[in-house]
């Protein structure tokens, strides 16, 4: 029994924290093959709709003599409908939050692009982190550390997919 315990446990493990490789299929069947490309800062994007690849450059990648791992999560963040994706792996530094890249799917050039957070937005946290999402609200929060304070920071795509900040 125990060794069945151990085996579901790995594969749990493996299947969780090691995802270089995504495939998902859009709304309108498109299919996506995201690729984490080893030891660099790109990520690249195939899309059957246009049968070519996106190459994504400056993904933040885990560097920290601890193994922290990079890992990809599809969600739908702006509530369009068709799915995004979020590269993201635990800080480098005391290991306390997880910190996000979220990438915006256009379904009219089949590609994604970086969501940055508005220069302007007063935001407390400098980049996404631990971000929580609320279908309910279509909402999404990122939390983070400053100082001895936890800071959290709520977001909205407004009508034009903009990103604006509700309240921080």
């Amino acid at each position: 029994m125990k060794i069945a315990v151990w085996n579901i446990l790995i594969l749990f493990a493996v299947n969780c924290f090691g995802q270089n490789n995504v495939e998902f299929y859009q709304k309108d069947k498109t299919k996506i093959r995201l690729k984490l490309l080893v030891d660099s800062e790109k990520l690249e994007v195939y899309t059957s709709k246009n049968n070519k690849s996106q190459v994504l450059h400056n993904i933040e990648i885990s560097t920290s003599i601890t193994d922290n791992r990079t890992n990809i999560e599809v969600e739908d963040y702006n509530f369009d409908g068709y799915k995004d994706f979020s590269v993201y792996h635990t800080d480098d530094g005391m290991g306390v939050y997880t910190v996000y890249q979220i990438f915006i799917y256009n379904p009219a050039t089949a590609q994604f692009k970086e969501v940055k957070m508005p220069s302007d937005s007063a935001a407390k946290c400098g980049e996404f982190s631990d971000v929580e999402i609320n279908k309910k609200n279509k909402t999404f929060e990122s939390t983070c550390r400053g100082a001895a304070q936890w800071h959290t920071d709520k977001w909205k795509f407004n009508k034009n997919n903009k990103l604006v900040l509700l309240k921080n």
